[in-house]
């Protein structure tokens, strides 16, 4: 496993590289940080693990998290800005550190995924911790195939690259992906309209689960809280939180 000073090159915030810490291996990052933060830890902490053995998705779902695979990592500070963006920051942060350092184009997936040719290749998790003003954001990257495991088959998913390359790309994504992040965070105005130019799906006719009745119709956008505008017979919905999928 790479030391945090492996992230310094492309971190360049000193605060934020005095709060990584690398693991070879965790039960999952986000677990991890949480439980730091309701012990009165300090924040912020950066987290980046080698191995999740029960990483966590939305909705309390395994993600799986093969041994240097992929890049595992989570983030625990208190938010300077609305909640309701910190996931779509996450995901321009991260869809711009990928072209930046591979020259791949990625598409983001309301609310929290990265799609490659439209298959998943990437996870976002945040989760608050409203009682310590505090949040703890996850990222899950599939880098490469692992020798290993075997990747989930509920839905599309692919990896970012064929195969292994001869260097370790983890700690440059993870710096690229901080930056970002800070930059955005300190210029929150600009989070929406990228996010709306990376947006996968746009026009496609979908289906909304996990809301109080199942949603049908196409997507016309994006507000700029973050939220899903939908277009259904009815007229345009928002929505706020929920898992889509492509009715067409």
């Amino acid at each position: 496993m790479f030391t945090p000073h492996a992230l310094d090159p492309w971190l360049d915030d000193p605060h934020l590289r005095a709060a990584v810490a690398t693991q070879a291996t965790v039960t999952s990052t986000n677990t991890v940080l949480k439980h730091a933060v309701q012990n009165n830890s300090t924040v912020p902490q950066i987290l980046i693990a080698g191995e999740q053995t029960a990483g966590v998705g939305r909705h309390g779902k395994h993600f799986a998290s093969p041994a240097d695979a992929g890049l595992y990592l989570s983030y625990a500070f208190h938010p300077q800005i609305s909640q309701s963006l910190i996931t779509p920051a996450a995901g321009v942060a991260l869809q711009q550190a990928i072209e930046t350092q591979f020259g791949i184009v990625t598409a983001i997936k309301w609310v929290n995924d990265l799609q490659k040719g439209g298959r998943k290749v990437a996870g976002i998790l945040a989760e608050a911790l409203i009682e310590h003003n505090a949040v703890v954001l996850g990222i899950g990257v599939d880098l490469f195939p692992a020798q290993s495991a075997v990747l989930p088959t509920d839905q599309p998913i692919t990896t970012l690259l064929s195969n292994q390359p001869d260097s370790d790309p983890r700690p440059e994504l993870a710096g690229r992906f901080l930056t970002n992040l800070m930059r955005l965070f300190a210029n929150p105005e600009t989070i929406m309209p990228i996010y709306r130019a990376k947006a996968a799906w746009v026009g496609r006719r979908i289906t909304v689960s996990g809301t109080q009745n199942p949603l049908t119709g196409t997507i016309s956008g994006f507000d700029d809280n973050g939220a899903l505008l939908l277009q259904t017979a009815q007229g345009t919905m928002v929505v706020t939180s929920g898992t889509i999928r492509l009715a067409d």
